[in-house]
């Protein structure tokens, strides 16, 4: 069984790592934007009451986008954060008449995303008792702790390690008492590392390591191939 959810979509970024004029969001792989092959996957469900995607009010470039008249696709000012935008859509959904338990969140910039990952994160969480749910997997390389001036001083237990991906599954409540216990000034690099300071109780949840996230142009090339082998493009 899985819960009515909604989504939120992060992508007021300008994505200074990436290089470009345009933010990265919407590069094109083939005919479509990074942006539309991250949302297309929650698509894919009849539980997912909507796409509540934070842009930025200098960004005109999502005007232009394929899904602009999808009714389930909504679009919100956001923040000058990742975290700020985030909570601005966690505010839309909260004004709007949708009647969701959970809410994910997910980065504009991960094409690669599985529908199956969604499909069995949704079903895992609906099985226990968590507050929220990371996507992830393991990490395979060795980590070497380097100093400031790139010294090697140890090598951790890979084996207490993950490397988080999104997206990042929350129950409504949860999100929004995060948001309220946040203090003014203090920012997150996800969502689930806010809710760790107000002892959620948070599952990891295996997934495929193709899940990657576009930061630098050379991404596009293993992010087209990724997509290719899905059968996606």
């Amino acid at each position: 069984m899985i819960n009515p959810f909604v989504v939120i979509i992060p992508a007021a970024g300008s994505g200074s790592r990436y290089l470009s004029e345009k933010p990265k969001q919407y590069s094109l792989i083939k005919n479509k934007t990074v942006l539309e092959f991250s949302i297309e996957p929650f698509l894919d469900f009849s539980e997912c009451l909507g796409i509540c995607l934070s842009v930025s009010l200098e960004d005109d470039f999502w005007k232009s986008l394929t899904f602009i008249n999808n009714p389930k696709i909504h679009f919100t000012e956001g923040g000058g954060t990742r975290l700020l935008s985030v909570k601005a859509g966690v505010e839309f959904w909260k004004k709007s008449s949708a009647s969701y338990l959970n809410i994910l969140v997910h980065d504009s910039s991960r094409p690669c995303l599985r529908s199956s990952d969604v499909r069995g994160m949704l079903e895992d969480f609906s099985k226990g008792h968590f507050d929220a749910s990371v996507l992830g997997s393991p990490i395979s390389d060795t980590l070497k702790k380097v100093s400031q001036n790139g010294l090697i001083e140890e090598t951790a237990d890979r084996s207490l390690f993950w490397r988080a991906f999104t997206p990042q599954l929350f129950t409504k409540e949860i999100l929004e008492r995060g948001f309220d216990s946040l203090e003014e000034g203090i920012n997150f690099t996800d969502e689930a590392g806010m809710i760790e300071k107000i002892s959620a109780k948070i599952r990891s949840y295996n997934g495929s390591s193709d899940n990657i996230k576009i930061t630098y142009p050379e991404d596009m090339n293993l992010a087209k191939s990724i997509l290719l082998s899905q059968g996606r493009l």
